[in-house]
């Protein structure tokens, strides 16, 4: 690999061998052999091992290029210790010792073969007495041959071998240390659980995957669902999951070991979606929608009675266009308006204001769609030359952008003001709530409520609420939102 960690490709490997022997005299013996790296930079050769005496040496300098020759690692003086198959990484590892070894008799060596049957049938100048033989238990049980005693694992229970106990032998077939024995099937000692057992929407469950027992120690194998979909990913370190959704949420278990699987029965929590808010306008001071009964003519609308508990009713005013209640609502056009007057809220410290209308144009004016004290400005929604805007007066005259107007599409826009929290909030045209905290008090109590002056469209619905000192809403703002959008 380059300096990046990406592989080389087209690379140049060169391994260059110095060896010697005495054997009726000094020999010197070389040999080099070269290899290219392919796409993934990975390469392969065959090296001798030079072992025509009992002195023999084998050193192979391996150096490698990039595709440009210019030299990328170079691995000095590795010594092949056996003749079986051998990776650059086994000699990495255990070359130095193999080397030492070589130089100095006295010293045993390491040796990795398949079975020792192998090593024992390599020729005599290559073994030594003192040799450790390594057998791969891949296909055969661990085993430590050439004399090693067994109180070198005194005290040790268990060798692992890939994650998987296995038996240590001597080289007479002895058993040092015991394998895993038989093994046991799960079985399971606790059902799973996802608790609180009536965890509703929005609420935080914990999930319990339960215990089973068996030889090895079962793992879990588990996952958990909503109506068949994954939600593992979302449990978090503490297997705590969110209820963010309505639906079947299912905690399923299988434990598994070498001797087998069994699976626990599933843990399932059903979560049903909210209950829709039922919003009763009669609840509301004033409220009025297409079906509101009219005075006069459907086509030229005298007085509209309100479905709220406000006590007071709208009648028309000013002259112009006449007021025609349509099959969608109140249809005005720049002329008449309706309002109420002379209206009384002692001890009110909040109110708010839901319309849902469709404007086909701007008319001659500022169009008051609905206001309460219009020419004071308690609080209104208004449409100023395309411009909605929700207002309200906390000593001075403020005002909320809501939007630009698209005329001929319905729309639901409110303000609310609550002087008992601090807050004015407005629902706009793009169905984002905005919040204001007033610098001062905003006026709530009014004594007139107008709606139409200066409109060109229809009215849909339309809602006035209010909140006593020292009470509640008796309706929340969001919901007459939500009831006016889902009409």
């Amino acid at each position: 690999m380059d300096a990046t960690l990406a592989p080389i490709s087209e690379g140049k490997i060169v391994a260059t061998l110095s060896g010697s022997d005495v054997f009726g005299g000094t020999r010197i013996v070389t040999q080099r052999v070269e290899a290219t790296t392919n796409a993934r930079g990975e390469w392969s050769l065959n090296l001798i091992v030079n072992a025509e005496g009992d002195t023999a040496g084998t050193s192979w300098t391996i150096e490698g290029y990039n595709q440009y020759v210019a030299k990328v690692f170079e691995v000095k003086s590795l010594f092949l210790a056996s003749a079986q198959d051998i990776t650059l990484g086994d000699l990495e590892r255990t070359s130095a010792q193999n080397l030492k070894a070589a130089k100095e008799g006295g010293l045993a060596r390491l040796i990795v073969a398949q079975d020792f049957s192998g090593y024992e049938a390599l020729p005599f100048g290559q073994k030594r007495d003192s040799d450790l033989v390594l057998v791969d238990a891949r296909d055969a049980p661990l085993a430590i041959h050439a004399g090693l005693s067994g109180a070198l694992f005194r005290g040790v229970q268990r060798v692992y071998l890939g994650g998987r106990a296995v038996p240590l032998l001597d080289a007479r077939g002895a058993t040092l240390i015991a394998g895993q024995g038989a093994g046991v099937a799960p079985t399971v000692a606790q059902q799973p659980t996802i608790t609180p057992a009536g965890a509703g929407l929005g609420a935080t469950v914990v999930l319990n995957l339960g215990a089973a027992t068996g030889t090895p120690a079962p793992v879990a194998e588990w996952d958990v669902t909503l109506n068949g979909d994954s939600l593992r990913a979302s449990v978090d370190g503490q297997m705590r999951l969110q209820l963010a959704r309505a639906g079947e949420y299912a905690l399923a278990v299988r434990w598994v070991n070498e001797a087998g699987a069994v699976q626990a029965t599933t843990a399932s929590l059903i979560v049903e979606p909210e209950a829709p808010v039922v919003v009763d306008m009669t609840r509301a001071a004033g409220y009025f929608d297409a079906n509101s009964a009219v005075a006069g003519s459907a086509a030229a609308v005298t007085g509209l009675a309100n479905a709220g508990n406000g006590g007071w009713a709208l009648a028309a005013t000013a002259s112009g266009a006449a007021i025609a209640m349509g099959a969608e609502g109140i249809v005005f056009a720049d002329g008449r308006s309706l309002q109420a007057t002379n209206l009384s809220n002692p001890n009110v410290d909040g109110a708010f204001i839901v319309v849902r209308a469709v404007l086909d144009a701007y008319g001659s004016g500022v169009a008051q769609i609905l206001a309460a004290n219009p020419s004071g400005g308690t609080i209104a929604i208004q449409n100023n030359n395309g411009s909605l805007q929700a207002r309200y007066h906390d000593g001075s005259a403020r005002s909320i952008a809501l939007g630009t107007v698209t005329y001929g599409q319905e729309f639901v826009v409110g303000i609310e003001v609550n002087n008992a929290a601090g807050t004015v909030r407005a629902f706009s045209l793009a169905g984002t709530m905005l919040s204001e905290t007033p610098a001062g008090t905003p006026g709530v109590n009014f004594s007139q409520v107008r709606t139409g002056q200066y409109v060109r469209g229809t009215v849909k619905q339309i809602a006035v609420c209010t909140k006593p000192v020292g009470g509640s809403f008796a309706l929340r703002f969001e919901d007459v939102i939500a009831h006016f959008r889902g009409a």
